[in-house]
């Protein structure tokens, strides 16, 4: 106990020295105070203990203040992943669709028996009973000045107008 009074009546003798500014002395206030303070507490083993104990529950509150923090803060970033990541689904769920819908109306129009009949017309050049098929040539081909016979023009073969 003497050697606490000896360090505190040292540590007092630093504080009393004269400085030249007004705040250093306040700041040595503020300290000696804090020695004080110290000193009773050490006197007193009961207020040690509950200022032990005081010390312990806000470290305990902080840590606990600190981790639901984090969480909230992984939470949110998690969720605001999953919000983009569900925007460009959706965004990809709507092209999809409209590919589709495109697709089912192609489909149709593939069914129908005027596409099938002017199909046949242009891709496989085939006419319908009684009609006559002229081609005529492009014009790259037709490069000669001089006049070529005329050939009777060939019967294509015929489309059968009863459906399937």
């Amino acid at each position: 106990m003497e050697e606490d009074k000896k360090v505190s009546s040292f540590t007092y003798d630093l504080l009393e020295r004269e400085d030249s500014s007004d705040e250093q002395r306040e700041r040595r206030e503020v300290r000696r105070k804090k020695l004080e303070d110290r000193a009773k507490v050490k006197d007193d083993p009961g207020k040690a203990k509950r200022a032990r104990s005081r010390r312990r529950t806000m470290l305990v509150l902080f840590l606990m203040v600190a981790l639901a923090g984090l969480f909230t803060v992984r939470s949110v970033q998690r969720m605001v992943a999953l919000t983009q990541e569900r925007a460009r689904v959706q965004a990809q769920l709507d092209e999809l669709e409209k590919r589709r819908s495109e697709l089912e109306n192609e489909l149709l129009m593939v069914n129908s028996d005027e596409y099938v009949e002017q199909q046949a017309r242009s891709q496989l050049h085939m006419i319908k009973p009684g009609e006559v098929l002229y081609i005529v040539p492009s014009s790259t081909e037709y490069t000669t000045s001089e006049p070529e016979e005329e050939e009777a023009p060939e019967e294509a073969p015929a489309v059968d107008e009863a459906k399937p």
